[in-house]
This record gives structure tokens, C-alpha cells and sequence, in this order.
């Protein structure tokens, strides 16, 4: 069984969707049980933000709808896996608060993304998201998750609350492995040493899976490059064009070695301009699909609500057995 989540935060970018969402989407071919979730109660994480005056963030609706759209457009297919949003399906933190009875805080003390998005007013929620992540995890047995490496971590801190869990009330509970994407990492388009990301203020700096073709064309055409007229990979002395080979070659199918004797005798302009052609063909058409399945939201709703009813069949059975075994009235 395979399971993954995404939060339905900032706006989703090519990285997103070479890492993790095509993936998904080839995960469905291979016969094995697979179960997707948009992760909206992690996203609550960083919608407080405190400043002259305390706000929160109310539009996680709105966002993970738009996402669930995207999703379906780009090929996660409901009937394939089990697709539903995690707010949905309770046991969810229910489970959260058995795991912080069983582990020691010093198991959250030592994550590192906790330290990297620490800030003055950071909440209890961001500080105990490795705990509803495993919750996540262990509900459902997974046995693989495929995530981004910055994830690694928190398979690695769910591996030791299954063996806690198991040593101390005799359980077998599936240890998951992390599932490394086949897809490198994608990179900034001003920065080939910092990754994309949804949370970058300078929207240039990424593609958007809702960009326009006009929007991708300006981006990749002022994304940064070096003087050198060539194009070939070198990751440590030319991070930037390295990074556009990488991502012609997730979006072409085309081996590195391929893009770049293809490119041969043309200019950055023209490796450019083809780029920008061959990501915009392949987002359009997602967008068209979405722009469709958003026209009709109830069906999109209905689609989630069939989604987390059956997630719920397998996370109450888990759950009622860990329950049991911990010596809860069930």
C-alpha cells in the first residue's frame, strides 16, 4: 500500500508536480493499493500570522478544492485510489493524540523542519506536525510513502513510533519506507542552489501549475542563466542552467545527455523558448481539465465525501485495534 499527501498551501508548482503528483499518478498503474489525501489540517499550520494585529488564514476551503481539482486534472484518478481530504476522516487525530502519550518530546525537539520554520509566535500545531504526519502514516499501514527527501525525516520518526507502539502493546504494525522520487529536485529559476518552493515570496521564481502560457514564457525567459553560450549539465559550477536541463528532461522524457546534444548547435534563447513551449503544452492542458471539473463543485465534493468514506472503513478498523490493545473502552 502506498500512501502521500499534500497540503493545500501557496500555489502549486512545476517541483510539486514533478515530484510528487506524477508519481502518484504512475503509482495507480502498478495494481497496488493506493491512498492519496490533501493534508488540510497540516495547512492550518501556517495560516496564523501575527503582526500589528493576530489574523488567520479562513480560505483553506476554497484552496483545497482547487487542489483537488488540479489533482484530478493532472491524473489522480478517484477511481484508481482512494482520494479524500483529511479533515474528513477524524480518526486521524484521534490517533495524533495517542502517539504524544506513547513518545518522548524529545522525538520532536530533533526535527529539522520544525527548527527551519520556527518564528516568534510558532504554534503547538507546527511543533507536533511530525505527529499527525505518522498518524497519517500508521492509520492506514502504509507500507511505502512516496515523498520529497526533505520528508525523509518524518518517515524516519514514524518508523520509531510503529516500533514504540509495537514493543509496548505487542501490535504488528507495517514499519513504512520512504519512496524516493525518480524526479530530481527542481530549483529555483533565480536560484539554482535553493529549491522551488510554494512559500517563496517572488512568484518568478517558480512555475505554477495555474500559470498561463504567456506566464511561463516571461519566467522562463528571465529565469537566470550564466554568460557561457553552451548548454551543458555542470550542477556545481552552472547550477541555474542545470536546473532548466533537469527540467526539460522530467517534462520531455528525454535522457540529459539527449536534451543537451540536441542542443548542440542552438542558443539559450532558443533552448528557452522550446522550454517554455514544452511546460506550457503540458500545464494548458491540466488547466483546461481543472477549469472543467471546477464548473461542476458538487460533484467534485461528492467524489471527496465517496473518498473519505472509504479511507474511513480502513482507518476506524486500525485504529479500534490500536485502541484495543492500549487498553481504551471501545
Amino acid at each position: 500500500m502506498y500512501f502521500s499527501g499534500i497540503q493545500p498551501t501557496g500555489k502549486m508548482h512545476i517541483g510539486n508536480y514533478l515530484g510528487a503528483v506524477r508519481n502518484w499518478v504512475k503509482l495507480q498503474q502498478t495494481g497496488n493499493q493506493n491512498i492519496y489525501c490533501i493534508v488540510d489540517l497540516h495547512a492550518l499550520t501556517d495560516k496564523l500570522t501575527i503582526d500589528h494585529e493576530i489574523k488567520f488564514d479562513q480560505n483553506t476551503k476554497s484552496d483545497t478544492l482547487s487542489l483537488a481539482a488540479t489533482l484530478i486534472a493532472s491524473g489522480i484518478n478517484p477511481n484508481k485510489s482512494i482520494f479524500f481530504v483529511q479533515s474528513h476522516v477524524p480518526e486521524h487525530a484521534e490517533l495524533q493524540w495517542i502517539l504524544s502519550c506513547v513518545a518522548p518530546k524529545n522525538w520532536l525537539n530533533k526535527m529539522t523542519q520544525y527548527k527551519d520554520k520556527k518564528k516568534e509566535y510558532s504554534t503547538l500545531g507546527l511543533y507536533t506536525y511530525p505527529l499527525l504526519m505518522a498518524a497519517d502514516i500508521i492509520l492506514y499501514q502504509a507500507q511505502y510513502v512516496p515523498v520529497g527527501l526533505d520528508q525523509k525525516q518524518h518517515i524516519e520518526l514514524t518508523r520509531d513510533y510503529v516500533q514504540r507502539l509495537n514493543s509496548l502493546f505487542k501490535l504488528n504494525i507495517v514499519e513504512p519506507q520512504y519512496l524516493e522520487s525518480t524526479c530530481p529536485k527542481i530549483m529555483s529559476l533565480r536560484d539554482g542552489n535553493k529549491k522551488m518552493s510554494k512559500s517563496d515570496t517572488i512568484d518568478g521564481n517558480r512555475i505554477n501549475i495555474d500559470d498561463s502560457k504567456e506566464e511561463i514564457f516571461e519566467k522562463i525567459k528571465r529565469s537566470k542563466t550564466d554568460s557561457i553560450p553552451q548548454i551543458y549539465f555542470d550542477q556545481d559550477k552552472r547550477p541555474e542552467i542545470s536546473n532548466l536541463l533537469r527540467i526539460y528532461q522530467a517534462f520531455s522524457n528525454m535522457s540529459i545527455e539527449q536534451v543537451i546534444d540536441k542542443y548542440q548547435t542552438k542558443t539559450t534563447v532558443d533552448f528557452k523558448r522550446d522550454l517554455s513551449e514544452l511546460i506550457s503544452n503540458e500545464l494548458n492542458n491540466i488547466a483546461e481539465k481543472k477549469k472543467q471539473i471546477l464548473q461542476n463543485q458538487n460533484e467534485l465534493e461528492q467524489m471527496l465525501k465517496i473518498g473519505s468514506i472509504k479511507a474511513r472503513e480502513i482507518a476506524s478498523k486500525n485504529l479500534r485495534l490500536i485502541k484495543e490493545n492500549i487498553g481504551l473502552l471501545v
